[in-house]
């Protein structure tokens, strides 16, 4: 199996190559507006490596929560991949491919990010039988509310002044010490299962989840 797949949610730009079911290629980089490059970075891998868009399967998206500009630009090449090559897309959340990267270590996360406007984007998972299972969607929350809901969970996020405004609501907080941001290579790990159980996004159904209210429409703050 044969993937490409692209995460630019975040200022922590990512993309990774899977070929015959093996992430050869992984770029990562934390660059403020990087993701206007990313598609630079993808031709000099793609070239380097000797592959041709056409060798791919599909092509994976992180769909955020994230940023307007970024998602935006990852979101228009993956549309553009699809369409030119006739190829399906598998589309799936940002989170996901985050807390991926602790399910070995921890059975209750709480991933979340900053909203701005004094809220936070965040969603529960568990894991069990080492799958990823979200308790509820990403929604916007107050911290406070959020940490209420969610107190016996690892809390997680790569905002790091988060981390440190969590911990002074609540001390006793458990908190992954380190920022863990959405990564290329995970969210590949993730994506072969839908390609192999044919699961893929419609375009039509291709929307990103944009992060910041300022910029764009979001769900209303959870209350229920």
């Amino acid at each position: 199996m044969n993937l490409l797949g692209i995460d630019t949610s975040t200022e922590f730009i990512s993309f990774a190559i899977m070929i015959n079911s093996e992430v050869i290629f992984e770029f990562n980089r934390r660059k403020k507006y990087g993701a206007s490059e990313v598609i630079v970075h993808l031709k000099n891998a793609i070239e380097r490596l000797s592959i041709s868009l056409k060798d791919f399967n599909a092509f994976c998206i992180g769909k955020g929560p994230g940023s307007f500009t970024g998602l935006r630009i990852s979101f228009s090449i993956i549309k553009a991949f699809s369409l030119s090559l006739n190829k399906p897309v598998v589309s799936i959340g940002s989170f996901f491919s985050c807390v991926n990267q602790l399910k070995s270590k921890h059975k209750k996360v709480a991933m979340f990010s900053d909203a701005r406007r004094n809220l936070i984007y965040g969603a529960p998972f568990i894991i069990k039988n080492g799958k990823i299972m979200r308790e509820r969607k990403e929604n916007l929350y107050s911290l406070e509310e959020f940490i209420r809901r969610y107190s016996s969970y690892t809390f997680v996020t790569y905002d790091a002044f988060l981390r440190e405004k969590a911990l002074s609501i609540k001390k006793d907080l458990n908190f992954y010490p380190k920022d863990i941001w959405p990564r290329a290579r995970f969210l590949l790990m993730l994506s072969r299962e839908y390609v192999l159980n044919k699961k893929f996004t419609s375009l039509d159904k291709l929307e990103p989840l944009y992060i910041y209210p300022k910029d764009c429409q979001v769900r209303k703050i959870y209350r229920g």
